[in-house]
């Protein structure tokens, strides 16, 4: 962005901006993921889908994302992101270190989505997509509290929902192969 266009925007007006881009993503997101958990099998009725729990999720943040975009509008999002946009670079937008951050983190959920779920058990897909993304952005936690709680993370969410709730997880689990 040329720094004359940001500086004469301050932080509040060009989040109006930032806040349609968010907002699309969000409503884009959550209709995906309501699609998605709307074809997954019903083992006996809608109590017990395991699309349940992510449709209910996805509805809540599609309504949120909604009131997001309604309130940019109100703001005049569209005109700011168009200013904001108009003086963007690709040289500027690659250095920026949170743009960086947020190209690895959709890589790896993409990574997770496409390549990893369904493939493998819950808690194995979850604790690799986990180590890789406390390894990017939490590097404060040193290789063995990252290992743990990589591990630790999906194994107890894995026995939590299978276990004790019987939700079907996406891969089958660990616990269903132990059994």
């Amino acid at each position: 962005m040329d720094p004359s266009t940001s500086k004469s925007l301050d932080k509040k007006t060009r989040m109006a901006g930032i806040d349609v881009i968010t907002a699309v993503v969000v409503m884009a997101v959550s209709i995906a993921v309501a699609v998605i958990s709307m074809k997954l099998p019903r083992p006996v009725d809608w109590k017990s889908a395991p699309g349940l729990i992510p449709l209910l999720f996805s509805v809540t943040l599609f309504l949120m994302g909604l009131g997001l975009f309604v309130s940019a509008l109100r703001r005049n999002g569209f005109a700011i992101l168009n200013l904001m946009l108009s003086g963007l670079t690709m040289a500027g937008f690659t250095a920026d270190a949170r743009t960086k951050r947020t190209i690895w983190i959709i890589l790896l959920a993409g990574i997770y989505i496409i390549l990893l779920t369904g493939r493998l058990p819950f808690e194995v897909a979850g604790s690799l997509f986990l180590c890789s993304a406390f390894t990017l952005f939490w590097r404060k936690g040193g290789w063995l509290k990252i290992v743990l709680l990589s591990v630790i993370i999906p194994t107890v969410f894995g026995f939590t929902l299978r276990m004790m709730f019987t939700i079907l997880l996406p891969g089958d689990s660990i616990f269903d192969l132990l059994l």
